[in-house]
């Protein structure tokens, strides 16, 4: 491979601004590299890392789901809340998980229902969900919130013991989900039909796929993960509340715009998703290890993700042909 060939590969371009990004740490403050900053990293986008995987199978078929952080809250609220009503045992654990699932489950065929069969808007549906969601688990609390006070139970070392005595579990569980999606997408018929209805909704449906029950499929697993996500998220902060995970649908789209997911559908994978998080995690701690101003903090990420998208979008209409790049006679 030539040297403009390697540096028109994906890889090799996103490989080169996370060199600019430690460049910039290696003369501003090289405490950036040390192994527990590496670690603050990762849990920093951990949770929103285990979103991105569910997120990005809506994306590939055209949908969105606004939702998450209150399915997210949502079923954290319902598992916490049967585990401190029924003895704070792992059994009881097990149980309350089985009825967030089932909870979230509901949730994700809500939202396909309305987008695949109904024809409404998911980024409408989703939105007035999200609302709802948070409505009942206020409700469910009763504006209060309710605290994990086991710390001896699985709930509790969910996110607070170490694989090794070294790898935070919620990095664990991230690296995890990562895997499994991935192989989903790469390696099975289901991954293979997800892009297809993304890329092209009707052409898909003229060779036998029932692009409806795909997409009512990608929800549900968009949902799931964040269940997984706001449960992990509960047994970090040792607290749960009708606001648990308020946003984070935000921090995981732009993640994944950032990884190179088209809102559009049909471009994305679970590689990009985890580098436009791990990105995103990047810029946020060198914002702070470089004691930018915070007024000018949100400024600084929003020109970087800008530039990002931008990059991202050249990339998807140069590789679909949307755009020719002309070659010099001779």
């Amino acid at each position: 491979m030539n040297r403009k060939n390697l540096f028109e590969s994906v890889w090799a371009q996103r490989g080169l601004i996370i060199a600019v990004l430690l460049l910039i740490m290696l003369v501003g403050n090289r405490s950036f590299f040390s192994l527990g900053n590496l670690r603050t990293i990762l849990m920093s986008i951990s949770i929103y890392g285990i979103m991105c995987c569910g997120m990005l199978l809506a994306m590939l078929t055209g949908g969105i789901d606004l939702a998450m952080g209150s399915t997210a809250a949502f079923t954290s609220v319902i598992c916490l809340w049967y585990y401190n009503n029924h003895g704070m045992k792992d059994s009881a654990f097990v149980i309350g998980l089985i009825l967030a699932l089932l909870a979230a489950v509901a949730v994700g065929i809500l939202h396909g229902v309305c987008d695949a069969y109904l024809m409404l808007p998911s980024f409408v549906v989703t939105l007035a969900t999200s609302k709802l969601l948070y409505g009942l688990a206020s409700a469910i609390l009763k504006g209060s919130f309710i605290h994990l006070t086991n710390t001896e139970g699985f709930f509790y070392r969910i996110a607070n013991t170490k694989l090794f005595g070294t790898i935070p579990m919620p990095i664990v569980i991230f690296i995890i989900v990562a895997i499994i999606v991935g192989l989903i997408l790469s390696f099975t018929v289901f991954g293979r039909r997800v892009y297809a209805v993304g890329a092209n909704r009707a052409a898909s449906e003229l060779v036998g796929i029932n692009s409806r029950i795909f997409r009512v499929g990608c929800y549900v697993v968009c949902s799931l993960t964040a269940c997984i996500g706001g449960i992990v998220l509960t047994s970090m902060n040792y607290v749960t509340s009708a606001t648990t995970a308020q946003g984070y649908e935000m921090s995981v789209m732009l993640a994944l715009v950032v990884g190179g997911a088209d809102i559009m559908g049909g471009y994305g994978d679970v590689p990009g998703a985890v580098f436009g998080a791990l990105l995103a995690g990047m810029v946020e701690n060198m914002i702070v290890m470089l004691n930018i101003n915070t007024n000018y903090s949100q400024a600084v990420q929003g020109v970087i993700i800008v530039l990002a998208v931008a990059f991202n979008v050249y990339n998807n209409r140069k590789s679909a042909g949307l755009i020719k790049v002309k070659k010099k006679a001779g």
